[in-house]
């Protein structure tokens, strides 16, 4: 019985070793979201943030677990607009392959893929070799944490809070007239995100839209509704049951031209 003990504390021991990275450096790295969008780590660092970076798979059955705790903990800390930017960076899979994860899994954070977005490259420079790996990077590129386990919300907002992370509301920046092109036909901001009445949808267009809910399965539950340039959405949710749910946004042709996660809760 002893023996078996000592094997399985190795065991764990081992796993433990191989989950965390092996740095204490951060190595820079530059990344492309699912949607199109590049980070660079240095350009963060540089502007005094703490990166706090998910190192995930679609397969892993704790990053399912984990992952709407890390959402809520990246909601808690203004949703990258504060001192804190959180990124997910998967291993193995391709943009769809994380867009469907994400959306499954309530994930709100920017999600690179492995494959397309340079994900892979940034896990073998990390020597991350089990997942989830959640890690904490300081301006100074010292990575003060390098396994924090487990990545339940609460756990991860104690410790970011203790490196000086500021919580903060999430907002949707107004952008200037000049800018709008750069983010046209896009849909901003959904909040309250869970929802149990009513949602209110901020997007981009510049033209005569639409805007549709369908469910997991891709059934369309809510019709479309035609927005308008410089208008928000107030979306009444009352009749839909709890869940999870995709807001597809579609140009005048009628081609999806971007989605994001809905989710609706009863109190």
């Amino acid at each position: 019985m002893r023996h078996l003990f000592i094997s399985l504390a190795l065991v764990a021991a081992t796993s433990l070793l191989r989950a965390q990275t092996s740095l204490d450096t951060a190595v820079n790295f530059t990344v492309k979201d699912v949607n199109g969008i590049t980070y660079h780590l240095n350009e963060f660092l540089e502007q005094g943030k703490i990166v706090v970076v998910d190192f995930f798979t679609i397969t892993c059955g704790a990053c399912t677990t984990y992952a709407p705790m890390i959402s809520d903990s990246y909601n808690h800390f203004g949703c990258n607009t504060s001192n804190v930017v959180f990124l997910g960076i998967n291993w193995g899979a391709d943009n769809a392959g994380v867009t469907d994860f994400g959306l499954t899994n309530g994930v709100d954070y920017p999600e690179i893929s492995g494959t397309e977005g340079n994900g892979n490259h940034v896990v073998a420079d990390y020597q991350v070799l089990s997942y989830p790996t959640v890690i904490l990077i300081m301006p100074d590129t010292y990575i003060a944490e390098k396994y924090i386990w487990p990545p339940t919300t609460a756990h991860l907002d104690s410790i970011i809070a203790s490196y000086g992370g500021i919580t903060s509301n999430c907002y949707t920046p107004v952008l200037p007239a000049s800018k709008v092109t750069a983010v046209k036909n896009k849909i901003l901001s959904v909040f309250p995100n869970p929802a149990s009445s009513i949602a209110t949808c901020i997007t981009s267009v510049t033209s005569i839209s639409s805007l549709e809910i369908r469910s997991m399965t891709g059934c369309e539950v809510m019709n479309r509704m035609t927005l308008l340039p410089g208008k928000s959405t107030h979306i009444n949710i009352e009749k839909l049951p709890q869940g999870y749910y995709v807001l597809m946004l579609r140009n005048k042709e009628g081609m999806v031209v971007d989605k994001k996660q809905l989710i609706v809760q009863r109190p």
